[in-house]
C-alpha cells in the first residue's frame, strides 16, 4: 500500500477518534515529516525526538532491532494504535496489546472495509497480502 493511501486512512480513523499527540515508529525521516504536515496541528514525535541528547546518543549505538524494541515497548503502552496489516511488526504489537486487553485473546474484534482488526483501542488498518497475517490468529 503506498504511504499516500496509508496516510489517508491515518487521516481517516483520527477523524473519528482525534489524539493530542502522535508518536510514529519509522526509520524514514522524510516519510515523518511529511506524515507530520498531513496531519497538522497535531504533534507528530518519535523515540529521537523524546529523548535527551545523551540519551539519543546511546539511541544510536543500538542495533537496528534494538531500537525497534524502544518503539514496540512505548506503542504496546499507547493509549491508541494504528498499524498497517503488511506490517508485521504492527502485527506484533497488535496482538501483544490484545493479550493484555480486559477481553484478552477471546476477545470480540471489529472489522471494516478498510481494516482487518479494530478493537477500539487496537486498529490494524489495510489488508494483508497473506490470509493468515491477522492479530486474532497470533499467539502471545
Amino acid at each position: 500500500m503506498s504511504f499516500e493511501k496509508q496516510a489517508e486512512l491515518y487521516q481517516m480513523y483520527l477523524e473519528m477518534q482525534p489524539v493530542p499527540v502522535i508518536y510514529v515508529a519509522s526509520g524514514n525521516l522524510t516519510s515523518i515529516q511529511i506524515f507530520a504536515q498531513m496531519v497538522e496541528p497535531i504533534p507528530v514525535v518519535d523515540k529521537f525526538s523524546l529523548l535527551p541528547p545523551e540519551e539519543i546518543a546511546i539511541l544510536k549505538t543500538m542495533t537496528w532491532d534494538q531500537q525497534g524494541q524502544v518503539d514496540y515497548i512505548v506503542l504496546t503502552r499507547a493509549s491508541l494504535f494504528l498499524g498497517m496489516a503488511d506490517s508485521l511488526f504492527s502485527q506484533n504489537v497488535a496482538s501483544s496489546r490484545r493479550a493484555a486487553s480486559k477481553n484478552g485473546t477471546c476477545g470480540v474484534s471489529l472489522a471494516d472495509g478498510n481494516n482487518i482488526y479494530n478493537d477500539g483501542l487496537t486498529i490494524v488498518v489495510g489488508k494483508s497480502r497473506a490470509a493468515n497475517q491477522d492479530p486474532r490468529y497470533f499467539w502471545p
